[in-house]
């Protein structure tokens, strides 16, 4: 069922401008209908809406997209790193990657450590998935798209909530572009890089 991830170590960041991630996004919708044929994708804003939306575009925009913020104990650091990342912009390219290096050890880090707290959903959002499920029929399959997974407990709360909303006899699978920790607490079922950090168009250091 699970396709294996393409195992990356070199360089430590990939940089995709918007054609690299269009074509990427496409890759990795091309992975998952290799087995698999999701009848909407549910996109873990900010980046998995990104890569939801060229996935539906690559796809030929068939597939309806649906947003599900989880909102997560990193948020409020990486927020304060975001004056970092703008510098870091403006940084030679290898610097930049150093520090996007470091901030993802110190992110991860704090994951780990970081006392369990719950996670909220946007009530707004769950309203619309509840009613497009609605609609949908029982035997309906489902892919939760994100941009990337570092401790996996973001993708970890979304599967639970999904599962709590969808029938018992959907089929809901994940993707994302890259899995960047070795024992992630959810592995999605397709991603397209392993151990790999990757900037995005929309990154603050791009």
């Amino acid at each position: 069922m699970k396709t294996s991830p393409r195992p990356v170590r070199q360089p430590d960041v990939i940089s995709f401008d918007p054609a690299g991630f269009e074509d990427a996004c496409a890759d990795l919708m091309r992975q998952v209908n290799g087995d698999f044929r999701p009848d909407a994708l549910i996109a873990v804003p900010t980046g998995g809406l990104h890569v939801a939306e060229a996935m539906a575009r690559s796809a030929g925009d068939r597939l309806p997209v649906l947003s599900m913020t989880c909102r997560r104990a990193s948020t409020a650091a990486k927020n304060r790193l975001a004056g970092l990342k703008a510098l870091a912009a403006r940084l030679p390219r290898p610097v930049a990657d150093r520090l996007r290096v470091f901030e993802h050890a110190l992110l991860t880090q704090r994951a780990r450590s970081a006392p369990a707290a719950p996670y909220i959903f946007d009530p707004q959002e769950l309203s619309r998935l509840r009613a497009w499920l609605s609609g949908a029929g029982g035997r309906v399959s489902l892919l939760i798209v994100d941009d990337a997974v570092d401790s996996g407990v973001t993708l970890h709360h979304v599967l639970e909530a999904v599962r709590g909303l969808a029938p018992s006899t959907a089929e809901i699978r994940s993707a994302v572009i890259t899995v960047t920790t070795p024992r992630p607490l959810a592995r999605p079922h397709y991603a397209l890089h392993q151990g790999q950090l990757c900037r995005f168009p929309w990154s603050l250091d791009a």
